[in-house]
């Protein structure tokens, strides 16, 4: 396979057949398909998709070169998988985005001009992005972000599917807009906290500083929020509300920790099932209706189970990455 046509693939310039043509390459073994995802990973890292100094553009694109170089002779993988591994780590300091490079991220064209990126943190992840703006987001764990890789339009627009924190850089001429699946939310300069997760029945949005507008898209029903103010709505009974919030709560996952507010376990193992990509059962009826409420480091599921256990009538059992909870009472039978 040669470098130009493997250099191709990875910045997404390569055409239909030349992409049939890798594809079929990639198939003939698991370290080159591992290897070209991860390839790919790092030419948006580097920030090779958007304008740069050309030298150091042509720098970045030579070191690439020189891991496919590595990755057709497979005497070296893993002289190769070492050194991904160091470069990776500088693309990552060098773009300021941080956390693990596990992330799939990809290019979809929907016409001859735009371009998106879109970048979803899997079960056990985060990671911070930093955009073309100069704005940052957090991603928590099973989140995805799509953009415009230019972000040149009169308003910066991004998608979200899961949990985020945004630290938006102020710009009065180009509002930034987050869209979900049902409102939208408008910001001149803030910072504030999303999490939308298809499977959860509750969107909640939490600001910390500035001020959003939260459009569901009738006139009458946008909502205007103010620092540490929350707005909750239900997806099921389209039913909202705003309120006023002592503690940051909301965005304690952003420092390593998992606040839980008067929740049961059966709500709160959505959260646990996301952070530690494991899989929560329940032995009994009983056991799900357990309330909680407190912040722990959420460093270790095992440590977390064993301070839940401690503080209510639960038990559990693990087998592998399925963790069963049982109410005490049950366990004794």
């Amino acid at each position: 396979m040669t470098e130009d046509l493997l250099l191709k693939y990875i910045s997404g310039n390569s055409t239909p057949e030349e992409e049939l043509e890798v594809t079929e390459w990639k198939q003939g073994s698991d370290e080159r398909k591992k290897e070209l995802a991860r390839l790919k990973n790092i030419w948006i890292l580097a920030g090779l998709d958007v304008e740069m100094d050309i030298t150091k553009k042509e720098e970045e694109i030579e070191r690439i070169l020189a891991i496919i170089r590595q990755l057709n002779s497979s005497e070296k993988k893993k002289t190769l998988l070492r050194k991904f591994t160091r470069y990776a780590a500088a693309a990552i300091l060098l773009t300021g985005i941080s956390g693990t490079i596990g992330y799939y991220i990809s290019y979809r064209k929907f016409n001859s001009t735009t371009q998106y990126t879109e970048i979803f943190v899997p079960n056990g992840e985060r990671s911070t992005v930093l955009l073309p703006d100069g704005s940052t987001v957090q991603l928590n764990n099973e989140s995805r972000l799509k953009f415009t890789s230019d972000f040149r339009s009169s308003t910066h627009r991004v998608s979200l599917s899961g949990e985020a924190f945004f630290n938006v850089k102020p710009d009065k001429l180009k509002p930034f807009v987050v869209e979900m699946k049902d409102f939208s939310i408008e910001v001149l300069g803030t910072s504030f906290n999303v999490s939308c997760y298809p499977n959860d029945s509750i969107i909640t949005t939490f600001l910390q500083a500035g001020k959003v507008k939260i459009n569901s898209g009738k006139s009458d029903d946008n909502v205007v929020l103010s620092p540490n103010e929350a707005y909750f709505y239900n997806k099921s009974t389209q039913e909202s509300k705003k309120i006023r919030v002592k503690d940051h709560r909301y965005m304690d996952w952003t420092t390593g920790r998992l606040t839980i507010n008067s929740e049961t376990i059966g709500e709160f193992a959505k959260k646990l099932e996301r952070r530690f990509n494991v899989k929560f059962e329940f032995g009994d009826a009983e056991a799900k209706k357990h309330i909680y409420s407190g912040s722990i480091k959420d460093e270790d599921i095992s440590t977390l189970l064993e301070a839940l256990t401690f503080a209510s009538n639960i038990a559990f059992k693990r087998n592998g990455n399925t963790i069963t909870l049982y109410s005490k009472k049950e366990t004794k039978k």
